[in-house]
C-alpha cells in the first residue's frame, strides 16, 4: 500500500476461491512468462504465476485494485498495469471472425445466432461521452455484438461501439451479414434486427450467389399498427424464441466475469478486454468439454 497503517492498526486479510480451472492459470502464466522472456525483463515484484492469479482475480471478481494490491505489497497502478499487459496478451490469441466462420461451415452448421448487449461504463464528463448514453437502458455504456452457435457457445465478440448504437446499426457497420454470407451461413436475430433482410433485397447481384442474392435473415414476426399477429405467427415466434434463447447462455458465460458489471477501465481498452475474456471463456469451456465429454 502507498500509505502505512496507523500504529496499532493491522489490516485483516482473507482468502477467496476463484471458480476457475488450474489449466487456465497455467495458460495465462505461460503467456506472461514468454512475454517477459521476449522483453528480457528484469526482476519483478511478482512472478508470472502470481501476476496471472492477480489478473484472473480482477477479471472474475472485480475487487478494488488498491485492496488487491495491498495483499501483494504493490500499488493499485501496478495491478492495473499487470491487468492491461495480460489482457493484451490474451486478446492477441483471439481467433479472427473469418477463420471462426470457416470452421463452423466446415462442420456443416447453417445458422449463427446474433445478439447485442450493453456493457455499462462510468459516466465521464465532456461531450465525447454523450455518444455512450443508451436511451433504451437509460445508462452510459458500450454496445457489443456476439455470435454463438445453436448450442450457445461463444464464437466471436465484436468491437465495442458507442452505447447509442442500435444492434442492427452495429451489425451493418461491422458487416456481419456479409461475413456470414461469404461462408454460406444464415444469421438469426431478435426483433431488434427486424429490417435487416432489406439489405439483402438491395443486393441485385451477388458474387457468392452468382446472381440475385438468395441469403435470408431469420427474425421473428413483428406486429404492426392495426395488424396483429395471427395464431400461426405467434406459434412461429414461440418456436423461434426457443431456438434463439441459446444466445443468452453465451452472454451469461461472458458476463460471469464481473469486471463487465460496470467497466471502470477506460473505454479505449474495452475491445481488448472483451477479446481477452472471450479467449478465457472458450478455454474454460474446452476444459469442461474435455473433462466431461458429451456422449454420442
Amino acid at each position: 500500500m502507498s500509505q502505512q497503517p496507523a500504529e496499532g492498526f493491522e489490516p485483516i486479510s482473507y482468502q477467496v476461491v476463484l471458480p476457475l480451472s488450474q489449466p487456465t492459470l497455467q495458460m495465462l502464466a505461460g503467456l506472461i512468462r514468454a512475454h517477459r522472456r521476449q522483453l528480457r525483463s528484469r526482476w519483478r515484484k511478482a512472478g508470472p504465476a502470481d501476476q496471472a492469479l492477480v489478473v484472473l482475480a480482477v477479471l472474475r471478481h472485480d475487487p478494488r485494485l488498491a485492496h488487491l494490491g495491498a495483499g501483494m505489497g504493490v500499488s493499485a497502478s501496478t495491478v492495473r498495469r499487470w491487468v492491461l499487459e495480460a489482457i493484451t496478451l490474451l486478446a492477441a490469441r483471439a481467433t479472427r471472425l473469418n477463420r471462426v466462420l470457416r470452421r463452423l461451415a466446415a462442420r456443416g452448421e447453417a445458422v449463427v445466432l446474433v445478439d447485442g448487449t450493453l456493457i455499462r461504463t462510468r459516466r465521464r464528463t465532456g461531450r465525447a461521452n454523450r455518444a455512450n448514453y443508451n436511451g433504451k437502458h437509460k445508462h452510459h455504456g458500450l454496445v457489443v455484438l456476439a455470435l454463438t452457435d445453436e448450442h450457445g457457445r461463444l464464437l466471436h465478440v465484436s468491437a465495442a461501439l458507442p452505447g447509442k448504437t442500435a444492434d442492427i446499426t452495429a451489425a451493418r457497420r461491422l458487416r456481419i451479414r456479409q461475413h456470414l454470407h461469404d461462408h454460406g451461413l444464415t444469421p438469426a436475430g431478435d426483433k431488434g434486427f427486424h429490417g435487416w433482410h432489406k439489405d439483402v433485397r438491395e443486393t441485385s447481384a451477388c458474387n457468392v450467389c452468382a446472381g440475385p442474392c438468395e441469403q435470408i435473415v431469420l427474425t421473428p414476426y413483428k406486429a404492426e399498427a392495426r395488424r396483429p399477429l395471427t395464431k400461426a405467427q405467434k406459434q412461429a415466434n414461440t418456436a423461434f424464441s426457443a431456438m434463439r434463447c441459446a444466445v443468452e447462455g453465451g452472454f451469461a458465460a461472458l458476463k460471469h466475469w464481473r469486471i463487465l458489471d460496470k467497466l471502470r477501465l477506460h473505454t479505449r481498452h474495452a475491445t481488448t478486454l472483451l477479446r481477452a475474456l472471450l479467449v478465457l471463456t472458450q478455454h474454460e469451456q474446452n476444459i469442461r468439454d474435455t473433462a466431461h465429454p458429451t456422449p454420442a
